[in-house]
């Protein structure tokens, strides 16, 4: 139960409705009513944002006086004991409040946004053939449990650039898109592999909750990283030959 950059900010004053929304005048006072309801509940300030995001449908952030809330548009109809629930979870860190919250968004399931189409994957590239290297892995550390498509990313336009994303595990669509820039002669195979290895632990170890933030690399997933035979020579082959990565044409992974 993360963010998604189409919100409505709502601090019992601030309105705008979900993109979806066919009446805003009723989503406003929608949200209005919730953020009300939370802040009796809880007795602090609670500024709600509502999103679209189907992925994430509830997160927070606990401050003194406030809690900075975001859900998603299916909590503006809530019943009561919903709101209680809600107020239990994220304003006073219940837990008991989580397997309520969880059978409500299952029953609210079809007011989720269906999942992007998928757009066709190449695994095999120039250089490097990252379907062998994610099956020769998934059976060596993973047990072969990890199920996910996995392929090179698309071209991007020329920018300066200062660092560069490696790789990317998309937790919904179950996927791994590997940069471009690492299908070259130059960038030897424990390299790939390593990146590789590093994205399918997204699955393996997915992102928990800490303070009402995502943590994607928290300890559990460090020490398994580091526990990759190769770890120490990929890092060190990373840190002297980024600027090789850097140098080559930008390619969004």
């Amino acid at each position: 139960m993360s963010a998604d950059p189409q919100l409505a900010l709502f601090s019992h004053q601030a309105l705008a409705p979900p993109p979806e929304a066919q009446r805003p005048d009723l989503v406003r006072a929608q949200a209005e009513r919730l953020a009300q309801q939370l802040s009796r509940l809880l007795g602090i300030d609670v500024r709600l944002a509502v999103t679209d995001n189907r992925s994430t449908v509830i997160s927070f952030r606990r401050r003194p006086q406030a809690l900075l809330l975001r859900v998603h548009h299916m909590f503006l109809q809530a019943p009561p004991q919903i709101v209680v629930a809600l107020a239990d979870y994220a304003g006073r860190g219940k837990k008991a409040a989580g397997p309520v919250l969880d059978g409500y968004i299952r029953e609210q399931r079809h007011r989720l946004k269906p999942p992007r189409a998928r757009r066709p994957l190449e695994s095999r590239g120039l250089f490097h053939d990252l379907r062998a290297m994610y099956e020769q892995l998934n059976a060596a550390y993973f047990a072969g449990q990890i199920e996910a498509r996995i392929g090179w990313g698309r071209c991007a336009p020329r920018r300066n650039q200062r660092s560069i994303r490696m790789g990317v595990y998309l937790h919904e669509e179950r996927m791994i898109r590997i940069h471009p820039a690492l299908d070259r002669p130059e960038v030897p195979d424990y390299f790939v592999a390593f990146v590789v290895f590093h994205e399918m632990l997204h699955q393996a170890i997915p992102a928990a909750q800490c303070g009402g933030k995502k943590q994607h690399h928290g300890p559990e997933f460090r020490a398994r990283e580091r526990s990759y035979p190769d770890y120490a020579r990929a890092v060190a082959w990373e840190k002297a030959h980024l600027e090789l990565l850097l140098g080559t044409r930008s390619r969004a992974a």
